[in-house]
């Protein structure tokens, strides 16, 4: 099962084919899938487990877990449905007239004795744990209000006055409840915004508090923190509900707040494009990783403003590209529904608050059917933004946030896009880690889970005597950039304090084919093994190649699939190269292969090689690799007298050009979370 395109428009959509049908098409095909799972015009959807070992309801769960997934599967197919009847008002699914199957089904989930409710406040806090305040009920009545509003002719119109104020008790009650301190302070305010636009009394002094508390979360370059993370929450949930609810409320009712919601959202459009490749396609990067091409739909949102500085052309075309990325693939597809994973089923990429029917939280990226025919983002041709545009002879481009604390690559050869963070950090047994704690992320090579025995994709890992397992850096600090080089600074076993802990201070800068990095150790303790991963290289069911290659005493390893290829080249600091083949660790196939480094230390307070210098390169083709291309260096130069790189500056030159000074001095002084 996957989407194909029926006609495709190349005209208006040059790259991938898609308008405003094709969206309409593609919300025939979703919704199919989802009704397939439908027994009869009264059951409520529960879409089928994918049998992993973290989503819920769990047989341990409390009672109010299996109401709240009957809700996602209410709500957020509805997100699906929605726009499709403001399209379509009589369309029919699976043989169901969709918008009676909808008036039906959300006027029993908020109506005691019916099979389909889903409890009241009060019911939930008596199955719940005692310390729970805000339940996934206050998500899924945001998304509930959304469809409500975007197909209100087909589905709110046509109910009386006493079930719209039935339904509108039901959502006030979460709206006004206690909820998350982050991005759930925006569902509070879409419930309340849908009750305030449709003549119902709220307190306007609530609706203050949450929307000058979601001000507060703004970091700078369009990003907010949420929580204490930064990861594409800012995207799909601020940068898609801060123009919803502007539109609905902010405009007329609280203009300062919605003119820094538009602010955001336009500093956003400024560099946003550059987060996806040449084909529109996102990195996975981040917790909930099922909701996949929802990284988007901010393109989308931002059009919904009054002062909307988004280009409609590059934004119809990643929208787009972005949702073929998934839903045309057929690996996606479990039980005729987007699964719980990234491409196929992935559990490392699962967390405990989602259930079947989470990944459609895709649907935000169908907030664009929100725009009227008429929008640009309709008749607009499409663009390939910064893709088209690559006027000069550089082959890669990086731009720096300060605010997230991340640096964005392109890369004009390959077409892909690399991230590298920083402001990361997290528990050392929490499994969050390994969504956030890597060296870059990278839109060919997605994150591998961490198997904490060896070496790790993209990241560090270190091993001391007498221990089984690696350890992590579970926190990343931010140091800035600083002449074309990014500064970052990594510690293991993180916990309250940074007295005696092992270090890596991080600095890289981008080349042709990826990245080179020139980073200082600092690990007090010895004996050890410290070990540099690559990324995983996914085989597609293919045989892995592997060719070791030398130029001047450098060495290089290169792994291949059918596609891709990726080479370590180790210039100075590491002992040896290796690969380990692994199963199972690889979010886009059953087999992966890992490339490395490793270096070995045994005495304490020696003077040798501080710093590690390695290229960590990729290709998206099979094309033979040049000198040039795989040894990407032509000199190194360090100021300290036994060219080890204690202290002092070191400068590295590159065949493409560059001269680069790397200079921890004061980094000391500059880092932040």
């Amino acid at each position: 099962m996957k989407y194909i395109i029926e006609k495709p428009d190349y005209t208006l959509s040059p790259y991938t084919g898609m308008i405003k049908k094709h969206w309409i098409g593609a919300c025939h095909f979703l919704l199919e899938g989802i009704f397939i799972n439908v027994k009869s015009f009264e059951s409520p959807i529960v879409l089928p487990g994918a049998g992993d070992a973290v989503s819920y309801p769990r047989p341990d769960s409390p009672e109010w877990r299996y109401h709240a997934e009957r809700f996602e599967g209410l709500a957020r197919s509805f997100l699906i449905a929605a726009p499709l009847l403001a399209n379509e008002p009589d369309a029919v699914i699976a043989g169901y007239p969709l918008k009676e199957y909808y008036r039906n089904q959300i006027l029993a989930s908020v109506t005691r004795d019916t099979d389909s409710y889903l409890l009241n406040l009060q019911e939930i806090k008596e199955t719940a744990d005692k310390n729970e305040h805000a339940f996934q009920h206050t998500c899924e009545c945001a998304s509930l209000a959304i469809g409500l509003q975007m197909c209100e002719e087909a589905v709110w119109e046509p109910f009386t006055k006493e079930e719209k104020d039935r339904i509108a008790a039901y959502l006030r009650e979460f709206a006004e409840a206690r909820t998350g301190h982050h991005n759930w302070r925006l569902f509070n305010m879409l419930i309340l915004a849908f009750l305030q636009k449709h003549g119902y009394e709220i307190d306007r002094g609530m609706m203050r508090d949450h929307a000058s508390c979601i001000l507060s979360y703004y970091a700078g370059d369009g990003w907010y923190r949420d929580g204490h993370r930064f990861d594409y929450y800012s995207a799909w949930a601020f940068q898609v509900y801060g123009p919803i609810w502007n539109q609905w409320y902010g405009y007329e009712n609280e203009p300062y707040i919605a003119g820094r919601i538009e602010a955001y959202s336009n500093q956003l459009m400024a560099h946003y494009a550059n987060l996806f490749d040449e084909n529109g396609h996102s990195i996975m990067w981040g917790r909930s990783a099922i909701y996949r091409n929802a990284a988007s739909a901010p393109l989308a949102a931002n059009c919904l403003l009054k002062n909307s500085e988004a280009d409609r052309g590059t934004a119809r075309r990643i929208l787009s590209g972005n949702l073929l990325q998934f839903i045309g693939k057929e690996e996606v597809f479990v039980n005729n529904v987007p699964c719980l994973g990234f491409y196929g089923p992935f559990e490392p990429a699962v967390q405990s608050y989602s259930c079947a029917a989470s990944p459609f939280w895709i649907a935000n990226s169908f907030v664009c059917m929100m725009l009227p025919d008429s929008d640009e983002l309709w008749n607009a041709v499409e663009k390939n933004g910064e893709w088209e545009n690559w006027e000069d002879g550089s082959r890669s481009r990086s731009i720096t946030l300060d605010g997230p604390g991340m640096t964005v690559t392109n890369y004009r050869t390959t077409g892909a896009v690399e991230l590298r963070t920083a402001k990361v950090f997290a528990q050392e047994e929490d499994p969050i880690l390994q969504a956030y704690s890597r060296l870059s992320f990278h839109s060919a090579f997605p994150w591998e889970a961490y198997g904490y025995t060896g070496p790790e994709a993209m990241q560090y890992s270190l091993r001391y005597n007498g221990k089984n397992r690696t350890e992590i850096p579970n926190i990343i600090l931010y140091g800035g950039e600083r002449e074309g080089v990014l500064y970052r600074k990594a510690y293991f076993e993180f916990g309250d304090s940074f007295q005696n802990l092992a270090g890596i201070d991080l600095a890289d800068f981008a080349v042709g084919n990826g990245l080179v990095r020139v980073d200082r150790v600092r690990i007090p303790d010895k004996p050890y093994t410290l070990y540099l991963g690559h990324y995983g290289l996914p085989l597609d069911g293919s045989a892995a190649a592997v060719e070791e290659r030398e130029k001047d005493g450098i060495r290089a390893i290169i792994v291949k699939s059918d596609r891709h290829q990726l080479a370590i080249v180790n210039y100075r600091g590491f002992d040896c190269l290796g690969y380990e083949e692994a199963s199972g660790r690889n979010p886009a196939a059953a087999c992966s292969i890992l490339p490395y480094a490793e270096s070995r230390r045994d005495a304490y307070y020696e003077y040798r090689d501080y710093v590690m210098i390695t290229a960590l390169l990729h290709k998206t083709s099979m094309e033979p690799w040049s000198d040039e291309d795989l040894f990407p260096i032509s000199r190194i130069a360090f100021e300290d007298r036994e060219q080890c790189g204690g202290y002092g500056k070191i400068v590295i030159e590159t065949r493409d050009g560059q001269n680069r000074t790397v200079d921890f001095e004061g980094l000391e002084g500059r880092v932040s979370i």
